[in-house]
Order: C-alpha cells, then structure tokens, then sequence
C-alpha cells in the first residue's frame, strides 16, 4: 500500500489539531498502521514509524517528512522487551513531549487449514496482546511524568462476534478490548485516556494470509454490513486520529466499532 501526502495536505498538518503533538505506531510499516501513521501527520503530529520492516517503515518515514511534518523510522519487535525497551528510549529522545500510543502491530494466526493450535494462540497472544501490554507498560511512566496521554489500541470485530475458522485471533482481539478497559481504569487518574478500535474486514495483506480469493472476501465482509461498501484503511485512522485528539478528551475505556454496522454493539 503505498500513501502520499498531497499539498493541500502540508497546510493542513500545519494547522491540524494535533499539531505539536507527537505519536509512536507499531506495525506502521503498511496496512492499517501505515494509515494511522500517514494520517495522523494529516492531523499534525511528528510521527514514529515502528516496524520489524525497518525498509517499509524508513519509507513511510520519508513520505510524512516531505510534508514537513517530522517522522523517523524504527526497527522495533514488540514481543522482545529489549527491543521495546531501545525503542521507547530512542523515540523520547528524538520526541520527548510523545503523547499519542497507537499500538497496531498484530498477526493473523492461524495456519491455512483453518485449524488451531496451542502454538497458534501462543503466538498470537504474545503479538496480540501482550505486544500492546508490553509497549503501554513502558511509555506509561512518561505518559504519566507528563500529565497524560492517549493510548489507543487495535482490536477487531472478531474480538466481539469470533470466526469460527479463527479462535486464536479472536480470542486475542477479545482479550485486547477487556485489557483496554482495565487500562482505562488503572491510568484515568493519571489523565491517561485508553481506548480501542475495532476493525471490520479490510483488505489488506493480513487478510491476503487467509484468502485467495480478494473479491470474494471482499463481499464476505459486506454482506452483514449495514452499509454496503467496503471500508478502507483509513476509516479506521480517522478513528484513532479522533480518539488521540482534544476532542475525545473525555473518552475512555471504549472500544469504537468501525465495520460498516456489521456488529453493533
């Protein structure tokens, strides 16, 4: 997937309601966190490209700068403490006032016969979940010296309605949306607001991993949908970009559906 900022875009990050502010993504070498990324340098926030695709992620880097907004590029494993660890600490020295946590990195687990095992669901955990668990862990201790942040987590409607072909990253997504809420309640008094976004199915190279057939998946996805048309990767980052912003100041604790009214609830 390949994002651009266009001109009438570098006038809006200047002026953009999170101008000033500063945002770590995990998994934002492509797909969704790509989006996020390119979007909330839209919105006018320096931006740290995380990625185990260091390539993709200097890449998307050097798109968000020549919008003069300012970005680097990370190697970062969010299942490695030392590398979440060197991570944390080269991002605050390059952006020391970081405010904004969207931890995206996830893995579909599942193998193509659709059947699950206790490796698949150990994997899937560790990136799923505990990658997010891991990440919030060590930037809370600056979100909180700073009097606040936003954290926003990527979950999946899966995580409230599962596929049966997919127990491992279902139950994963499900675990994310409950670890939001109690992060919501152990950082409020902190001013650390702490919520979710829920996916609908998207085309993107996750979903390449369990389909061949891109159309049909495609309609798979739209037929429960209470609006029928697809959705896009940047739906979901105009979601973060709200729940990150002044506007969602009293927002917490929530995870946002955004699936074409596929699961309302």
């Amino acid at each position: 997937m390949t994002m651009t900022l266009n001109t009438s875009d570098r006038g809006r990050a200047a002026m953009g309601e999170l101008s000033g502010q500063m945002a770590l993504v995990t998994g934002a070498a492509q797909g969704i966190g790509l989006a996020i990324a390119m979007e909330l340098a839209r919105a006018g926030a320096q931006v740290v490209v995380a990625d185990r695709d260091l390539v993709k992620a200097a890449a998307a880097a050097s798109q968000i700068r020549e919008s003069r907004i300012d970005a680097i590029a990370m190697n970062l494993d969010v299942t490695r403490d030392e590398s979440i660890h060197d991570g944390v600490r080269a991002a605050l020295l390059r952006f020391p006032d970081l405010s904004i946590l969207v931890n995206n990195a996830g893995i579909h687990c599942e193998n193509t016969d659709r059947v699950s095992t206790i490796e698949h669901f150990t994997r899937c955990f560790d990136v799923n979940l505990f990658g997010i668990w891991r990440m919030s862990q060590a930037l809370a201790p600056h979100f909180k010296a700073r009097g606040g942040g936003k954290i926003v987590n990527i979950a999946s409607i899966n995580g409230r309605k599962p596929w049966a072909q997919t127990p491992a990253y279902s139950a994963s997504k499900a675990a994310v949306i409950n670890l939001t809420q109690s992060m919501a309640m152990t950082l409020g008094e902190a001013n650390i607001n702490v919520n979710a976004v829920c996916p609908g199915g998207i085309l993107t190279a996750m979903a390449d991993a369990f389909t061949q057939d891109r159309e049909a998946f495609q309609q798979e996805m739209i037929r429960p949908r209470a609006l029928k048309r697809p959705l896009s990767a940047e739906d979901i980052a105009h979601a973060v970009v709200f729940l990150a912003s002044p506007r969602a100041r009293n927002i917490t604790g929530q995870a946002l559906n955004v699936d074409g009214g596929a699961v309302m609830s």
